[in-house]
């Protein structure tokens, strides 16, 4: 057996040369067949009877098969017959090479699986019509194989991730429901109570309690509506300085009774003198109120939550730290995705719990031109980083209302 590989292959040619087979145990129409095709740029590979290309075929997976008919031990009908009947090589082309011209041995070798024929004497004009023509229908099937095999993982994508949807959408009415329920419930508590006989602290404590569940409710309500906007960067910004001091205490005061009640220390350290980024304060104080309320979520009593800001260079950095559970390690490149599925339901409760919020701070920031992430150690915490460009998003000019920029 032998095999032998191409030259450098002649302008032109890019589109129909590949690697092609030559089977024939005559030695003289092998060297002219070789000449040929590597004259015309296809590399070549040679065997001289059945065995020894049944080798070449699984070592070197030619893109074509030059196979002569009559050949000792094995027939080119026989060859072809067993490859064609191999799952592997089933779609291998295979042009037949026969001095038979009889039309019952061309169907013969249709009903084997060939491809087409060559008569002899071999003709340059018409092997290089036929080799062309038979690689360039390859072409076509091998690409429509690729493409199969895209649509059929793309669908079992599509069922995967609808399954998971619509789980994940169970969660969202479930979690909606849960602050609702809880100011119905308080409502009920002071309807059911007398007013007047009911201490102030008890009104009090709740009627906080219902306001803080109104809150929550809104704030679920807004990121569900407005994340399809940011993907779309059809959110239109509202430029201005955003003294990030005040967006930030304004937050952390709503979160003050919620603080005090589950026993977690809430500090708000951004300098009241730090130079104030160009941005929407609307969605940068959603984003700081998703980032605390994310946080709470996931520190337990005798924890804390501190928020920082620190300037660096043309850019500020916030960032809200807390003392809580931490993000699994393999959870968190996926964190600031929407509907990612987590490895477990621990995982994907937690991913669901941060998801949606985190995900409408990933956008929000990302339309500002800025960056977000995060470093986490479970059992220690979680520092979310947002920095943001101190002259706000580089394709928007002042009182702009454009959708904003790329992320940096």
């Amino acid at each position: 057996m032998t095999v032998s590989h191409d030259s450098a292959m002649p302008d032109g040619q890019a589109s129909d040369t590949g690697s092609v087979l030559v089977v024939h145990d005559d030695q003289r129409n092998v060297r002219l067949m070789e000449s040929i095709l590597r004259s015309s740029g296809y590399q070549v590979l040679k065997a001289y009877n059945g065995e020894d290309a049944l080798q070449v075929v699984e070592n070197d997976s030619p893109d074509l098969l030059l196979l002569d008919v009559m050949m000792p031990k094995m027939s080119g009908f026989e060859l072809c017959q067993r490859l064609k009947g191999r799952y592997q090589t089933r779609l291998l082309p295979i042009i037949m090479v026969t001095a038979l011209n009889a039309l019952e041995d061309k169907v013969q070798a249709l009903e084997y699986g060939a491809d087409d024929f060559l008569s002899k004497p071999i003709n340059k004009v018409e092997l290089l019509a036929k080799v062309r023509s038979v690689l360039r229908v390859k072409g076509l099937q091998d690409e429509l194989e690729r493409k199969k095999s895209e649509i059929e993982a793309a669908n079992l994508e599509l069922v995967r991730m609808q399954g998971f949807k619509e789980s994940m959408m169970q969660m969202v009415v479930h979690d909606l429901k849960n602050p609702l329920a809880s100011i119905m419930g308080n409502i009920q508590l002071i309807q059911m109570q007398n007013v007047e006989m009911m201490s102030p602290a008890r009104l009090g404590e709740l009627l906080q309690r219902t306001q803080e569940s109104g809150r929550q409710l809104m704030r679920m309500i807004l990121n569900i509506l407005q994340i399809g906007k940011l993907e779309e960067r059809k959110m239109p910004l509202r430029l201005e300085p955003v003294p990030l001091h005040k967006v930030v205490q304004e937050n952390v005061d709503e979160m003050m009774g919620l603080s005090a009640r589950d026993g977690i220390l809430l500090e708000n350290r951004v300098s009241p003198d730090l130079p104030a980024p160009r941005a929407d304060r609307e969605l940068v104080s959603r984003v700081v109120a998703n980032l605390l309320n994310n946080a709470f979520k996931h520190t337990p009593s005798g924890g804390q939550v501190i928020v920082d800001a620190q300037r660096d260079g043309a850019r500020i950095t916030l960032t809200v730290s807390d003392t809580g559970e931490g993000i699994p390690e393999e959870l968190q490149p996926r964190i600031f995705e929407k509907f990612v599925a987590g490895d477990s339901d621990a995982g994907r409760r937690m991913l669901f719990d941060s998801g949606l919020g985190l995900t409408f701070c990933r956008l929000a920031v990302d339309c500002h031109g800025g960056r977000i992430w995060l470093r986490s150690k479970p059992g220690e915490g979680t520092t979310v980083f947002i920095s943001l460009l101190l002259e706000g998003p580089a394709d928007a000019k002042p009182g702009s209302t454009s959708a904003g920029a790329t992320a940096a």
